[in-house]
């Protein structure tokens, strides 16, 4: 097989096939749906962090050591 017949049938063939998929209508239905339910099954696992660090940080003073 020459190479100069294979670059140009390969080109040819995607040249094809992306015609048809840009010609062809894709329902709405078949893309993905983004939306609450999209949140991955092991982010929904994750335990909620306590605000408890957050209130005993804002609490607290801050003391600066100088030596």
């Amino acid at each position: 097989m020459n190479v100069r017949f294979f670059v140009t049938g390969t080109a040819a063939l995607l040249a094809v096939w992306l015609a048809a998929t840009f010609m062809t209508d894709v329902p709405v239905e078949r893309y993905p749906q983004y939306g609450k339910g999209s949140v991955p099954v092991s982010a929904k696992a994750a335990k909620p962090q306590s605000d408890k660090s957050l209130e005993t940080a804002k609490a607290e003073k801050p003391v600066a050591i100088f030596e």
